[in-house]
């Protein structure tokens, strides 16, 4: 009851909606840690999706395909549905399975091909633990094709977004670098992330944003991002144009007025 009349004042006393809901996440996720004491609320949460997650890779990572890499991909997008902090997900195998066969929204495939075929340096941003754990083919897939990878991570505790330990427990520090942004941000503000972060983001020569938080923070950054996510609400729905439920993949270039965020 007293984190619930804080928030309630808080949120009274800043109405600014041209701020993302990551904006307001972020300050009710700080209420939240201050009020309670502990700084990683999400930690067990964490510690289960990426359980669950490590078991689904087995399976998932054998299916038939004729091409690895759009398999990898779609697989990392639905893997965005992995999100115990929205609502509790029992048959999180199904919901998985069912997006991936599901028509994705946006997938705009040829055109990452072409921007790949041209790039050295891939970054990726991350989202959420167990999420980042069937990312993992998506980075086998592109260091397979000769490109440097490098995966950021979230530099403090913030909701059930990947830290360090989480990249670890995917294994994908044994695969290629991972770096901390800095910052505990929900989403991804470039101006409270590392001066290190900030000049990956800048000299990448293609990066792939995962997650809704992250399309919020960064749909209106100053160079070509390929989103990549599950859509899970209507505002989310609105902005990219895709169906609850189905993923996104693809650029915000020539759309940048569309959003609002």
């Amino acid at each position: 009851m007293h984190i619930l009349l804080e928030l309630a004042r808080y949120l009274a006393s800043h109405q600014d909606l041209t701020l993302s809901p990551a904006h307001y996440a972020y300050h009710i996720q700080r209420l939240v840690k201050e009020v309670t004491g502990v700084e990683d609320p999400f930690y067990q949460v964490k510690k289960v999706s990426n359980r669950v997650a490590l078991k689904l890779l087995q399976e998932l990572s054998q299916l038939p395909t004729e091409d690895p890499l759009e398999r990898a991909i779609k697989l990392s997008g639905a893997g965005n549905a992995v999100d115990f902090a929205i609502a509790q997900q029992l048959d999180l195998e199904e919901r998985v399975k069912e997006i991936l066969n599901t028509e994705p929204a946006l997938f705009e495939y040829p055109l990452f091909l072409e921007r790949l075929q041209k790039a050295e340096k891939v970054l990726i941003i991350g989202d959420n633990a167990g999420e980042i754990v069937l990312d993992r083919l998506l980075v086998e897939e592109l260091i397979k094709r000769g490109k440097e990878v490098i995966y950021a991570v979230k530099g403090a505790p913030i909701l059930n977004d990947a830290l360090m330990e989480d990249a670890e427990e995917a294994g994908l520090t044994s695969l290629c670098r991972v770096v901390s942004n800095g910052s505990d941000r929900v989403g991804t503000v470039l101006e409270d992330c590392s001066q290190e972060f900030r000049r990956l983001f800048q000299e990448a020569h293609l990066v792939i944003s995962k997650g809704q938080a992250n399309f919020e923070t960064l749909s209106k950054a100053d160079r070509e991002i390929f989103f990549l996510l599950t859509v899970k609400c209507l505002p989310i729905e609105r902005e990219t144009g895709g169906k609850k439920g189905r993923i996104f993949f693809g650029t915000c270039q020539g759309k940048k007025n569309r959003y609002t965020f």
